[in-house]
């Protein structure tokens, strides 16, 4: 088990992995995802990377993805008791369906809450499914 920062490169990877999600999340077939969500899909992930809004990891063994974690970076306003400026949102937290119970969902998370630690994240949001509320 591996999980690496994604690339440029896994582009195409990241945005069919979301899809999955939002397909399973919504009780459809992945092949019935609308073109147009999975253009706007894929040009959302492709500049959150390049602008550095949206770092996702992937979850791989043999070389292969089969889990995925994004999670999203904003600006915020500062507060009287707590002046650091940045939060997070967890989005795209899934594993493949064949993949679950082997503790690919928990090594993202941990991943995911380590970066946020040391990017000194005010807070980190995450809207949890039914399956995803244990982690």
């Amino acid at each position: 088990m591996d999980i690496r920062i994604a690339e440029h490169r896994d582009l195409e990877v990241v945005c069919a992995l979301r899809i999955e999600f939002m397909a399973e999340f919504g009780g459809v077939d992945p092949g019935t995802v609308p073109d147009r969500f999975a253009e706007a899909t894929r040009q959302f992930v492709a500049r959150s990377h390049a602008n550095g809004t949206m770092t996702s990891w992937l979850a791989e063994e043999d070389g292969s993805a089969v889990g995925l974690v994004s999670m999203v970076v904003q600006d915020v306003p500062p507060r009287l008791s707590d002046t650091r400026t940045i939060e997070g949102l967890v989005v795209n937290m899934y594993v493949r369906r064949s993949w679950r119970l082997r503790g690919f969902g928990r090594r993202l998370m941990r991943t995911c809450l380590d970066a946020a630690g040391e990017m000194g994240l005010r807070r980190l949001n995450l809207y949890a499914t039914p399956d995803g509320r244990p982690l």
